[in-house]
C-alpha cells in the first residue's frame, strides 16, 4: 500500500539534506534518526525542522529542540568538560525519527509526549 505521507516526506528530506558527501543517495527510511543518522545538529536541525513544519502545515508549539539536537560544533568540547565535572554534561538526546515526523504529518501537529511514545512501541 502506497503511503502518501511518507513519499512527500522522504522528497522534501532528500531535497533539503542533499546527497552524502562521497556520492550516491541518502539511506532514508521512517526509522532514521535525523541527528545519529542523517547527520543533523544544530541550527541546520532547527532550520529543517521549522521548515518541515512550515511546507506540510504542522502545528508546532515550542518545538523542544534541545531535546532531539545537539548544538553545532559544541560536542568535543562539551564531551571533555563532562569528563571533569557533571555541570558540563548534557542529559541524553531523545532519538528523533523521520516516522515521527511523518505521524505528526498524519496529525496535523507535533506532540511531543505522543511522538516518544510512538518511538518507545517501535524499539
Amino acid at each position: 500500500m502506497k503511503d502518501e505521507t511518507w513519499d512527500r516526506l522522504e522528497a522534501f528530506a532528500r531535497e533539503e539534506l542533499g546527497r552524502p558527501l562521497f556520492g550516491g543517495q541518502l539511506d532514508i527510511q521512517p526509522t532514521s534518526r535525523l541527528e545519529d543518522d542523517l547527520g543533523l545538529t544544530g541550527l541546520d536541525a532547527v532550520e529543517f525542522i521549522d521548515k518541515w513544519a512550515d511546507t506540510f502545515h504542522v502545528q508546532v508549539h515550542e518545538f523542544p529542540y534541545r531535546r532531539y539536537f545537539s548544538p553545532e560544533g559544541q560536542q568535543l568540547l562539551s564531551s571533555f568538560l563532562g569528563l571533569f565535572s557533571t555541570r558540563f554534561r548534557r542529559p541524553a538526546l531523545v532519538p528523533l525519527t523521520l516516522g515521527m515526523l511523518a505521524e505528526a504529518m498524519r496529525r496535523g501537529r507535533w506532540d511531543t509526549a505522543e511522538a516518544e511514545a510512538m518511538l518507545s512501541r517501535n524499539n
